[in-house]
């Protein structure tokens, strides 16, 4: 009887302990990120891919090598939307489904206005992407958010220090069509307005690129000063502002933040025309600044022939360090899911990103500050020219 009852103990004892192994286990699973991207979208946005996903998956790496969540570790997960609004809604469900992510890296405006209904209605979790609209910023969902300054913000920094380089200046818009080139231009008209600067035209374009010459001899009649460009990433901004130049327009160009990377200068060349841009972030030659080195150090340990990372992997990376400050402070407060991941996200105030961007406070879901940089064409890169402009 002795002998039953000792075995039917060990028994249990082995259930329990097998029990407490698997709940363990368990707690002790990696913490999702989920993130799509576009490598079969359009070229442009196609070719930021690669860096984008580098960016989110260092910056949960580093996170990692620091303990990680309170010693939870990090991972992300990556799949294909094409840049389509229905594929990206497909593909953020799927990886919802899949791993139940607290967090999500889209991959633009389309598709994150697509995504943002399900985020306001089912899954309340932390999202941004490479987007910058007012319209998901002022979309009253308190865990969406941007990781920077509105386009609108935006155009209004590169107005303000138009206005003080030159108060009777003319502006036009030169935009892609569609959400991510139309976004701005009804603040960029308020602020016209209140700065006092006479808007001469608004022109629009393919976001593909393409032959632009109607829409640049349509700007040449407006004879403008400056003209703001928005909707183009990276180096095809060189293009159309190289399509302007030999068809004799010769207005000071400004770009928003996707136009302001090296990419742009170099298309250019040493002997292009300089550029003003606008951005709320620190860049890879500016070596005084910590997180670049801290980031350059674990590129040259896992990635020893990566010698340049550029705008858009900075970005995705600023994305990363601001879902580890919240999944931090929400596991911190024991409330390691949607509500407290959202609770987190509103509470952030000077956030330090070792000067990656100024210490970000949240601000109607966005971060409303940034400086303008002109183009150094001789160095290959840009420099600021202003001191960070905040927008409240």
């Amino acid at each position: 009887m002795k002998s039953r009852i000792s075995v039917t103990a060990v028994l249990i004892l082995a259930l329990l302990f097998s029990f407490a192994a698997i709940q363990v286990a368990t707690a002790q699973e990696p913490i999702t990120v989920g993130m799509s991207t576009s490598p079969t979208g359009p070229p442009a946005i196609a070719a930021t891919t690669e860096v984008l996903e580098a960016g989110i998956r260092d910056s949960l790496g580093i996170a990692n090598d620091e303990g990680g969540i309170n010693g939870k570790k990090l991972r992300h997960v990556n799949q294909d939307d094409q840049y389509k609004p229905d594929v990206g809604v497909k593909v953020f469900e799927d990886i919802m489904a899949k791993y139940k992510p607290l967090a999500f890296f889209g991959s633009g405006t389309p598709v994150a206005l697509a995504t943002a209904p399900l985020i306001k209605d089912r899954y309340k979790i932390l999202y941004t992407s490479t987007s910058f609209s007012a319209k998901l910023a002022f979309s009253g969902i308190p865990s969406m958010f941007l990781v920077g300054p509105t386009y609108g913000d935006q155009f209004a920094v590169a107005l303000k220090y138009i206005a003080q380089l030159n108060k009777a200046a003319k502006v036009a818009f030169f935009y892609s069509k569609g959400p991510f080139g139309e976004d701005p231009l009804a603040y960029g008209r308020v602020m016209c307005q209140r700065l006092k600067l006479d808007l001469v035209g608004e022109v629009a374009g393919d976001i593909r690129g393409g032959d632009h010459t109607a829409q640049i001899e349509e700007l040449k009649s407006k004879n403008p000063d400056y003209v703001i460009m928005q909707g183009w990433v990276g180096a095809s901004n060189a293009t159309l502002i190289k399509q302007c130049r030999d068809l004799g327009l010769k207005s000071q160009f400004v770009l928003t933040l996707w136009g302001a990377d090296k990419s742009a200068v170099e298309a250019l060349g040493p002997d292009g025309p300089e550029f003003l841009a606008v951005s709320p972030y620190a860049y890879w030659w500016m070596d005084d600044v910590p997180m670049i080195k801290t980031i350059k150090a674990y590129t040259a340990k896992h990635y020893p022939d990566v010698t340049y990372r550029p705008l858009n992997y900075l970005v995705a990376f600023t994305a990363g360090k601001i879902f580890v400050e919240c999944l931090r402070k929400a596991d911190s407060a024991g409330q390691l899911n949607e509500e407290g991941v959202t609770k987190a996200l509103q509470s952030l105030s000077e956030f330090n990103t070792g000067g990656l961007t100024p210490p970000l406070t949240i601000r109607s879901n966005r971060f409303p500050v940034a400086r303008v940089l002109k183009s150094n064409p001789t160095k290959g890169i840009l420099e600021p020219v202003s001191d960070w402009i905040t927008f409240y």
